[in-house]
């Protein structure tokens, strides 16, 4: 795992996010439903991607 191996080799100023469902029941839904309410869909994913890094402008 990636947040292994950061640890291990003590490596600072890295920041990631982890994704997954919480631990909790969760209703029933399509995929599709389930992933956007938990925000697991590749559009919000997308965001937040591009919302957390830094994208040098040319």
């Amino acid at each position: 795992m990636v947040e292994e191996l950061i640890n291990e080799e003590n490596i600072k100023d890295i920041t990631f996010k982890k994704y997954g469902y919480p631990d909790e029941f969760i209703k029933h839904g399509s995929v599709e439903q389930i992933e956007k309410k938990y925000g697991l869909d590749e559009e919000t994913i997308a965001k937040n991607i591009m919302e957390n890094c830094l994208v040098e402008q040319i």
